[in-house]
């Protein structure tokens, strides 16, 4: 294995500084017992943070591929490295190390096709957390707490009926035994009491995948947030199971917080599941689903309540970190994928730091991981402390978002985004490959830069413009940050004198070619649009605007849960009266979209049945904001 350490020489001083103090202080601590729970305040541990790994598929199948056998041989590799250089007592995973579907025909043929949709499900589970966790063993890492993900119990959506509605209670077989219980299945891992409060929610569908664990002074609390009633019923948009903590679960989840509470010996508090709570989250390549309701769930209220100093998610596959506005609770969302990030925690006492690794290049076995990202909780003081930077900087929720001013133009490969090196056909929108990124300036930050291709920029209004013509493309590759009911506003100014229904602004799905669930701007022959499908539109009654002057455009949903009738639409800064066709409805927005500048981007199926060309003129100052 070819491991380049002089890249760790691209960590900047004072991070090398941190790392330097805090591996000295890592090698001296003696190795502690699993369930050992003391922790003096002059030592310090760590742990590693791993979420959505995605890795796992390849011990179901075995030896039958012969790339299977040189992946796995490549994963022991790079945890070994991580362990020489980094370290760690255990390693939390925030759920989906597998892409699921195990019930599905298609896989069950290739599987073994004399098995049952049950049957496909048990043994395809053994094989995949059987050889993960093997791999992760001889790497150096025995101590995996992992969350139940979305692809652990079959991958969303769940329709009434299907098979994998109906075998849930397979698939957390298959995950318990292998994460949860030993080797003989008699006994369970996590059956320490916290208090006079039980280690997991007995007599619940969870009392396999939920679990409070308490490692040296930190008690990890591990959820597994989906949810069912039963398999004919659905009780969320993803169909039968959604994402919540409900009943005799949340009343267990409250009982372990009540007990660490009191104790003493517990200084830290972290909670994993798979799914982000607070909105919005960067998104790449995800379906993003989210906790039900938000902040205002029981399960984050009660987080909030018992002062919980992390909660972990992932998902989205993606890094955003946000403070709860009524407390220090921090969500941590982050991505792992394919072992190109992952996330350092030291604890001591009275501190959290964590830092955070993105790998830059092609193949992770080349070692160069640069630190990205430095966050640090002190808790030392009577008012905690919060410092966070670069990737794990804090965001801002309603904040500006997406921010392109045409100033700051890169080649991509001169500033990497996150997953575009993993799916070299993400770089083709819309039948064009493009090589080169507009940068995004809002709180979003670069990972919603803007790959685009044949837009020459030009003095605008302002500064510099972008110059449309029928061939440019300019899209966002992260995913979001519309999604579902919640309020978004945008904002871009423009010129052109085209008579066509063109593309302002896109956001159809990427996934299928269903015309809806959007939130489009288009200028019909200078007609200011508003389409959340193809058929129902918001038109601005003004002047035509395709008189080949600047004019300026926005356009605001007032409050979550509007109609396309609330929607507020701004012309050169004047409140404009709007009417409807084809009548009202909901706004809806789908989750997976990119965002697209001027034509039809990564959507373009979906759009393959409205009368819509790509934008011909200039546009500037293009904003997203949520509200």
């Amino acid at each position: 294995m070819k491991i380049n350490t002089n890249k760790i020489k691209l960590i900047s001083f004072s991070a090398l500084l941190f790392f330097s103090i805090a591996s000295m202080t890592f090698m001296s601590i003696s190795k502690a017992h699993d369930h050992d729970h003391g922790a003096s305040a002059d030592t310090s541990w760590r742990f590693i943070s791993l979420a959505d790994w995605h890795w796992a598929e390849k011990y179901i199948m075995g030896d039958r591929f012969k790339e299977h056998k040189s992946a796995v041989e490549d994963n022991i590799a790079t945890l070994k490295w991580m362990k020489r250089n980094f370290g760690g007592d255990l390693i939390i995973l925030p759920g989906d190390s597998n892409s699921g579907h195990w019930d599905t025909p298609k896989f069950i043929k290739k599987f073994n096709k004399k098995l049952t949709a049950k049957q496909s499900i048990l043994q395809a589970g053994k094989l995949c957390y059987d050889g993960m966790i093997d791999t992760f063993k001889r790497g150096g890492y025995s101590h995996l707490l992992m969350a139940v993900g979305d692809h652990e119990v079959g991958d969303n959506p769940w329709p009434v009926g299907s098979d994998v509605s109906k075998y849930q209670a397979e698939f957390r077989e298959s995950f318990a035994n292998a994460f949860n219980y030993s080797n003989d299945g008699s006994t369970f891992k996590y059956s320490d009491m916290i208090g006079s409060a039980n280690s997991r929610p007995l007599g619940t569908k969870y009392q396999d995948t939920s679990y409070a664990y308490q490692h040296k002074n930190a008690l990890f609390i591990t959820m597994d947030v989906f949810h069912q009633e039963d398999y004919q019923t659905a009780i969320g948009e993803q169909g039968t199971v959604t994402g919540t903590v409900v009943g005799p679960h949340l009343t267990w989840f409250e009982s372990v917080l009540v007990e660490a509470r009191k104790d003493s010996s517990i200084k830290h508090i972290f909670v994993q599941s798979h799914l982000p709570v607070i909105y919005p989250v960067r998104k790449v390549s995800s379906s993003g689903m989210l906790i039900d309701n938000g902040m205002d769930n029981p399960f984050w209220q009660l987080m909030r309540k018992y002062q919980v100093d992390i909660y972990f998610a992932g998902e989205v596959h993606a890094n955003t970190v946000t403070k709860d506005p009524k407390s220090n609770l921090l969500q941590i969302v982050t991505r792992g994928n394919f072992f190109t990030n992952f996330q350092t925690i030291d604890i001591s006492d009275d501190k959290i730091e964590m830092t955070l690794y993105r790998h830059y290049g092609e193949n992770v076995l080349d070692g160069n991981y640069r630190t990205t990202g430095i966050l640090t909780v002190d808790k030392s003081k009577k008012e905690t402390s919060i410092k966070a930077s670069g990737g794990l900087a804090l965001l801002e929720p309603k904040s500006r978002l997406l921010h392109f001013s045409f100033e700051e133009d890169y080649a991509q490969i001169d500033r990497p985004i996150n997953g575009l090196k993993e799916k070299k056909s993400s770089s083709v929108i819309d039948g064009k490959h493009c090589d080169k990124t507009l940068a995004n300036t809002g709180s979003f930050g670069d990972q919603y830069d803007a790959l685009h291709c044949d837009i020459v920029i030009v003095p605008g209004k302002n500064g510099n413009a972008g110059q449309f013509s029928q061939g440019s493309r300019m899209a966002v590759f992260a995913m979001g940050p519309l999604q579902g009911k919640h309020a978004v506003a945008y904002e871009l100014s423009f010129k052109t004198q085209s008579k066509a229904n063109q593309i302002l602004i896109n956001t159809a799905t990427i996934w299928g070619n269903r015309p809806k669930d959007f939130l489009n701007l288009y200028l019909d022959n200078g007609t200011a649009t508003v389409a959340i499908s193809d058929t129902k539109m918001l038109k601005a009654e003004s002047i035509k605007l395709n008189d080949g002057k600047w004019h300026r455009i926005k356009v605001s949903m007032p409050h979550d849960n509007a109609k396309l009738s609330q929607l507020i639409i701004e012309i050169d800064g004047k409140v404009i009266a709007t009417s409807l066709t084809k009548g009202d409805a909901q706004i809806k927005l789908n989750q997976s979209m990119r965002f697209t500048v001027g034509g039809k981007g990564y959507s373009s199926n979906a759009l393959k049945t409205v009368p819509v060309k790509n934008f011909i003129g200039l546009i500037d100052d293009v904003s997203l904001w949520t509200l």
